[in-house]
Parts: structure tokens; C-alpha cells; sequence
């Protein structure tokens, strides 16, 4: 079992036009057979929410691989995958929190929503808080999604640096991946084109050539590649959000 994994996150129109950083960020790590992956979004109206975003995705990313090591993850009930995410999730806020009481700062400055998976041919599972959208589609097509959480207004969403956010934390179970699979984790800018009208899977339209193309591409290339989709004009017309994308190959 090989993986093949792409990650891109391309500036919205909203930040160009103000002259402002993208606030989204993503990391991975693929040990072994095992993957894990995270993407996040940082809240506009939180002051140092892209240093939370970044350090959130490079962090838990970071602890969940060496929780789950380097050969498969092995069976887990509901339970232990909960308590296991939520674990790593814990030990990566006490130290953000360490690091913003040493700035003179809250938890809240660096609020960032968080969608992230751990996977392997064995299993594995989506781990989420807030907005953003991940998706596990199977060589026949058929796909295990983990949706966002929005809250009372569209607009409105759940942050990992929530006093709350044991009670919005939602883990979802993954069977094995199998050669062909797809694992695809993105922040809300980005599923408008990427996701379906329906919410069920991915836009086909969308993915199927931008996978085409990256089962032959290089991860360098198609990285690139990548980026330049995320970043095109058209998306910009689409929507005004960062976006930022992760497709993990099984090959």
C-alpha cells in the first residue's frame, strides 16, 4: 500500500482585495501505511487566528502520528477513536494555551476550525469540529462522509479553540482503504466547487479530472497542479473564501 497525497491552499479574492494572508493551513504525514492528515480554517474575526490555524494543522497532525505509529491502526470502536482524537486534541490546546498566556493572550485569538482523518488499509476515521468537509470515496464510487457544523446562521460555525468543543468534536469511523481510494479533507472555501449540490460526495465534474490527472502526476507536480486549480480565477468567481484542498491517493 502506497499513498500519494497532495496539499494546496490558494489566498481567496476577499484577502487579496484587503491585502491579507490566507487564513487557512493543512499538514500531513504519511507513516507507513498509516496517514493522517488536517486542514484548518482560522476565524477572520480572531486576531492571531492563522497562527492558530497553522499550528493547530502541524501539531495534531504531529501528535496523531505518533499516537497511531507507522504500521495499521488496527480495529477501534466508536469509543476509542472518540477518546483517542479527543486526547490528542486536548494535549495540542494546554499548549497553544501555554503560548497564548505567555503573549498576553486567549485561546480565543488563534480560533480555527479543524477537519483532519488517520487512515489506513486497516481503518481508520474523519475527525472534526466546525465547518469544512471531508470525504472517503471508494473505488466503486461510493463515499463516508464527515459534513460541516454550522450554527444557528449559515455563516455562523464551531471552533477547536471552543470552551465547548468536546461537545461539537464528531468522529467518524472509516472501513480500510483500498487501492483506488480517495480521501479528499477541505476547508469550506473549497467545497462549493469540490462537493456536490446534494452534499453526498465529491463534485464529479471537478474531481475526476483533477484525479486523472494526479494518479500520474509526480506529488510535486501535481501539487502544483493543484494550487493552480485552487487559485484560478473561476474559483474566485465561485466563492471569496481560502480554500484549501488535501487528496490522498491509494496506489
Amino acid at each position: 500500500m502506497q499513498w500519494k497525497v497532495f496539499l494546496a491552499s490558494a489566498t481567496g479574492a476577499y484577502h487579496l482585495a484587503n491585502d491579507q494572508p490566507c487564513q487557512d493551513a493543512g499538514h500531513f504525514a504519511v507513516n507507513g501505511n498509516v496517514l493522517v492528515g488536517v486542514v484548518c480554517d482560522g476565524a477572520g474575526s480572531a486576531a492571531e487566528s492563522r497562527a492558530g490555524s497553522r499550528f493547530f494543522a502541524a501539531r495534531i497532525t504531529e501528535l496523531a502520528s505518533a499516537a497511531f505509529g507507522t504500521g495499521d491502526v488496527g480495529a477501534r470502536s466508536d469509543t476509542e477513536w472518540h477518546d483517542a482524537i479527543a486526547g490528542i486534541i486536548e494535549q495540542a490546546r494546554s499548549e497553544l494555551a501555554e503560548t497564548a498566556a505567555a503573549q498576553e493572550r486567549s485561546l480565543r485569538d488563534f480560533a480555527s476550525t479543524l477537519v483532519g482523518c488517520v487512515t489506513s488499509r486497516d481503518g481508520g476515521c474523519f475527525f472534526h469540529i466546525g465547518d469544512g468537509f471531508a470525504i472517503h470515496q471508494s473505488p466503486s464510487g461510493e463515499s463516508v462522509l464527515s459534513r460541516p457544523e454550522n450554527g444557528e446562521y449559515a455563516d455562523e460555525t464551531y471552533f477547536v479553540t471552543d470552551e465547548s468543543w468536546k461537545e461539537h468534536l464528531r468522529v467518524t469511523p472509516l472501513a480500510g482503504i483500498e487501492r483506488g481510494g480517495l480521501i479528499g479533507l477541505m476547508s469550506d472555501g473549497t467545497s462549493p466547487f469540490a462537493v456536490d449540490g446534494p452534499k453526498t460526495g465529491f463534485f464529479r465534474p471537478f474531481i475526476d479530472p483533477v484525479v486523472k490527472f494526479l494518479r500520474e502526476a509526480t506529488e510535486q507536480d501535481g501539487t502544483q497542479a493543484l494550487q493552480n486549480v485552487l487559485a484560478d480565477e473561476k474559483t474566485h468567481r465561485i466563492t471569496a473564501d481560502d480554500k484549501t484542498l488535501l487528496l490522498a491517493l491509494v496506489h
